[in-house]
């Protein structure tokens, strides 16, 4: 495949390469949920007023979250990006695949990193404690579950962890795609000073474009990060939504079920190409997957994807590794279904043939 690495729901992108326009997209290259909240009508107040934030919105925000040590931001970029400049200027640890705007950011403010493995619990827990034990302080970075290993360390874990760091050491950790089994949050236990969330909005509720998000931190981290990212960082069109997302109880029971029915589903729309290509590893949660291949049979399959017009996710790993991810589709939704069933058929018909050409 030739060109840069297409990113999660770059459909921009996407489409300029394959001549594809942008509405005729199947687009699996996020873990977003497809089944979004239902945003309905909103006060015309939230359109016309400055974003100060709402009494309505931090009572829903504490209800959902039970706590009310936070503070809203334009998503949770803007506090990894933020988060090397406000913490003491110390080594990091790190998966060694993950979210890679946590790498770039720490490095680009030239704090020394380190990183364990994000395949294996065992060798990264082991990792991690060899590190703690050596009595000097340092930051650690846990994504949880990591995004796109399915890595998965419980609340215990993080919370010992967190209070073993030495000096000014604090655990961060990114919570992104844990709204859909919340009791091993970490904001189940009492909030550390050396404990730092980051939780996202938009993937559970399928509504990432009103680019929303939330940290959990002392008093004083808060009062840096707000100094630092300025006013009015959530406008008013999100708080009016995410104040009745946040407070439906209903409506989140009903999306955890069918976010699991519906990765089970995509799962069997998938199951023969992942026969076909046997992966070195697959990780599973609920709002995507991860195939280990091959690098030059993931990138192909991506391409050979995209050119029907299914986008998944190509991540390098290595020169010779690769994992494909890929999002999930509404079982509801019947044109999805179709075009992900046709897409893959084909997909293992050109590399049937391919194989056959090089006989």
């Amino acid at each position: 495949m030739n060109g840069q690495i297409l990113h999660g729901g770059d459909l921009i992108s996407a489409s300029a390469r394959y001549n594809i326009p942008q509405d005729q997209w199947l687009d699996l290259s996020t873990g977003i949920n497809p089944d979004s909240y239902p945003v309905g009508e909103l006060a015309t107040e939230v359109f016309q007023r400055l974003p100060y934030q709402q009494q309505v919105f931090a009572d829903a925000v504490t209800g959902y979250y039970g706590t009310d040590e936070w503070l809203a931001v334009n998503g949770s970029q803007p506090v990894i990006q933020a988060l090397p400049l406000c913490l003491e200027k110390l080594p990091v640890l790190l998966p060694d695949v993950g979210y890679d705007e946590h790498r770039h950011h720490w490095a680009a403010n030239g704090n020394p990193l380190a990183f364990y493995p994000a395949f294996d619990l065992n060798a990264a827990s082991d990792q991690i404690e060899r590190r703690l034990s050596k009595g000097e302080p340092f930051h650690l970075v846990v994504i949880n579950p990591n995004n796109p290993t399915g890595l998965e360390f419980s609340k215990v874990q993080l919370c010992n962890w967190a209070e073993r760091l030495a000096g000014k050491g604090c655990l961060i950790v990114d919570e992104a795609f844990i709204d859909t089994q919340p009791a091993i949050s970490v904001l189940n236990e009492p909030l550390s000073d050396k404990l730092i969330v980051l939780r996202s909005f938009g993937k559970f509720f399928g509504l990432a474009g009103l680019r929303l998000g939330f940290v959990f931190a002392s008093d004083q981290l808060r009062s840096q990060l707000q100094q630092r990212l300025g006013i009015w960082q959530v406008n008013g069109v999100a708080q009016g939504v995410a104040t009745n997302a946040l407070s439906d109880l209903d409506w989140q029971r009903g999306a955890r079920q069918d976010i699991t029915l519906n990765a089970e589903r995509t799962a069997l729309l998938l199951a023969p190409l992942m026969d076909a290509l046997q992966p070195d590893r697959v990780a599973q949660t609920p709002l995507f997957s991860s195939w280990q291949l091959d690098a030059d049979i993931a990138a192909q399959v991506q391409d050979l994807l995209a050119q029907q017009g299914v986008l998944v996710r190509l991540i390098p790993l290595s020169e010779r590794k690769a994992l494909l991810r890929t999002g999930i589709i509404s079982r509801y939704n019947w044109d999805a279904i179709d075009r992900l069933d046709g897409a893959v058929n084909a997909c293992i018909e050109l590399l049937n043939h391919q194989g056959e050409a090089h006989v």
